[in-house]
């Protein structure tokens, strides 16, 4: 049966998530003389409020999983320049004193540090590694890695032939919260979750040249990264006449309108894969969304646990009948917010090709 990978950030959240049904937990680690010397931006991608900052407490919670017998993953998902590898050294140092069982890693340098440094955790690849194709595991795996998280573009059947290609290697994948339609490994955004809305006095931005104005107005209430923000542009003339044509919307505006990011529907294609573990994303989250996610992924696998031989028909619509009652949403399932639009039979939409 797939596992459930669940995000953490404090002790206090360890048992609730283990008791939720979470098989695995991740976190990030942030110290304050990181953040002192560079910024958090520049070190893990979630930014300060959604890390570890002190190392006793991620210690602390390390032995609670454990005595759960569950395993804890620590993400170090920055990419880094020469300059940062004396600070990150001593950090991995320190975190090398805590008994967790795997790092999470996109950033080569990093990779082939904790290589040499003869860490006895596990090495994860993390979605920011962009991994594609059996080629790219095998580069990991010659460098010492022991689990691939595949990208949120990769395909059920692209996911179940790199597994059954690649048996020595655990795969995961990406199952609920966030959907992105680009490639993490390529994102040049910063994420910065959390900022609070009454820090922002205004949101609206003004570009102009000599003949055109372009007014750009955005939600600054949005809790969300800057590449996901509601925004709409318009054109004036150098005389403030608008320019004839239609609102320009982001790529993500259809999904900011329709719900919770998911691809609960294809854990039935999913188990039948080589895939070992499913991820639930959302450290920035709260802890009550975090726990209501990890029992929403928990009982659509005890739906499989409990019929193995269910119709992807029927697993669907079970899967969506809780999808309301736990997110308390309105009316069917639409598709816009679907990982894997492929096997849904949503009318109206069309998938998106992978």
């Amino acid at each position: 049966m797939l596992k459930i990978a669940a995000p953490f950030r404090n002790t206090a959240e360890v048992s609730a998530l283990i008791d939720a049904g979470a098989d695995e937990l991740y976190c990030g680690y942030l110290p304050g003389e990181w953040d002192r010397e560079f910024t958090s931006l520049e070190f893990e991608r979630k930014g300060g409020y959604s890390n570890f900052t002190d190392l006793k407490e991620l210690g602390e919670s390390v032995s609670i999983a454990h005595a759960r017998n569950v395993p804890v993953h620590v993400a170090l998902n920055g990419l880094y320049v020469d300059s940062q590898y004396p600070l990150l050294r001593r950090i991995i140092a320190q975190l090398e004193k805590i008994d967790f069982d795997a790092y999470i890693v996109a950033d080569i340098g990093l990779l082939l540090t904790l290589r040499r440094l003869k860490t006895d955790k596990r090495l994860h690849i993390s979605t920011g590694g962009t991994v594609f194709n059996s080629q790219s595991v095998d580069f990991y795996r010659s460098l010492g890695a022991s689990r691939v998280v595949l990208d949120r573009q990769t395909s059920l059947s692209d996911m179940s032939g790199l597994a059954r290609a690649r048996p020595g290697m655990d795969f995961e994948v990406f199952i609920l919260s966030t959907f992105c339609v680009f490639i993490d490994g390529f994102c040049t955004f910063l994420h910065i979750y959390g900022v609070f809305p009454e820090s922002c006095k205004q949101g609206k931005t003004v570009i102009s040249n000599p003949g055109l104005e372009i007014v750009g107005s955005y939600n600054y209430r949005a809790v969300t990264d800057a590449c996901s923000l509601e925004y709409s542009t318009q054109a004036y003339t150098a005389g403030k006449h608008l320019k004839a044509g239609r609102l320009v919307r982001p790529v993500f505006y259809k999904q900011l309108k329709d719900g919770l990011e998911c691809g609960v529907c294809a854990l039935r294609e999913i188990s039948r894969t080589k895939v070992s573990s499913v991820k639930i994303i959302g450290r920035q989250q709260t802890a009550d969304e975090r726990l209501n996610y990890v029992k929403f992924v928990r009982r659509a696998l005890d739906i499989l646990k409990g019929d193995g031989n269910i119709s992807a028909k029927d697993f669907q619509r079970r899967v969506q009948g809780l999808y309301r009652e736990m997110f308390d949403y309105p009316g069917p399932c639409r598709g816009n917010n679907c990982y894997h639009p492929e096997i849904m039979p949503c009318p109206g939409i069309k998938s998106r090709r992978r």
